[in-house]
């Protein structure tokens, strides 16, 4: 196995997606793409990003926008697009990746974990965060998918308000996360956030690790295993970072 290569939030940008692969001279076969979830929504093409990663063979775990879509088709499925409606209610940007989605192309979403741990990198992947006083496999999904704070009374948030839960988590595992592209970038001694806001105009983000590279914990050792291509435009405004998606 070559590289692997963990790829902070794409949100629908294929075409940064792909300049990233050639940024970085992705090499089928052999290097690993492994995605911090929320391939979909607010960027233009999310379809041309879930076939992008079928493509390439990535692995991906499920973000909270990936979700979004999946229990409206779940439930579209086992009940029709009508209920689904009713059932689920979509935004504007959510209802048109679930219109563009194929069947494959939701299976494939739908197959996802919530965490992918790659010990040969004493790394852990998933998508917002964990519950710093808990282990990662004590955590359900809502955090998983959403926390973003510790509140003042030590309970995990998915609000800005409040300290970061990447500061206080000890380990002993690195977590590579994506979600919060309002922190930006965010280098702790045990948790890397590479959620540098693509969509929002800014960039796509990767830590490319050597084969069986540990994630250093070292922050400047660790920087200079990053890298990033910069976004085409601003796909959509940036929101409070409070709302329920």
């Amino acid at each position: 196995m070559g590289r692997t290569i963990v790829v902070g939030d794409v949100h629908g940008c294929a075409l940064e997606f792909d300049d990233l692969l050639r940024h970085v001279g992705f090499a089928a076969g052999v290097d690993r793409i492994v995605l911090v979830g929320d391939l979909v929504a607010r960027g233009p093409d999310s379809a041309g990003v879930v076939e992008l990663a079928r493509a390439c063979g990535a692995l991906a775990v499920r973000g909270n926008h990936d979700e979004k879509v999946l229990s409206w088709w779940r439930h579209a499925r086992d009940h029709g697009k009508r209920s689904a409606d009713r059932k689920v209610k979509l935004s504007e940007r959510h209802r048109a990746v679930a219109e563009a989605l194929t069947e494959r192309q939701f299976g494939f979403l739908a197959g996802l974990p919530l965490m992918i741990a790659l010990p040969e990198h004493e790394l852990l992947v998933v998508h917002a965060g964990v519950d710093p006083a808990k282990s990662p496999a004590s955590c359900d999904e809502d955090t998983l998918l959403t926390v973003r704070s510790i509140d003042d009374a030590g309970r995990a948030s998915r609000k800005l308000t409040g300290t970061p839960w990447a500061q206080r988590w000890l380990g002993p595992q690195q977590i590579v996360f994506g979600h919060d592209a309002r922190r930006n970038l965010q280098l702790e001694d045990f948790a890397t956030g590479i959620d540098t806001g693509c969509c929002y105009g800014r960039q796509l983000t990767a830590l490319v690790l050597a084969e069986g590279q540990p994630v250093p914990r070292d922050r400047a050792a660790r920087a200079r295993l990053l890298t990033n291509v910069p976004a085409r435009q601003a796909w959509c405004p940036t929101g409070s970072g409070d709302g329920p998606e």
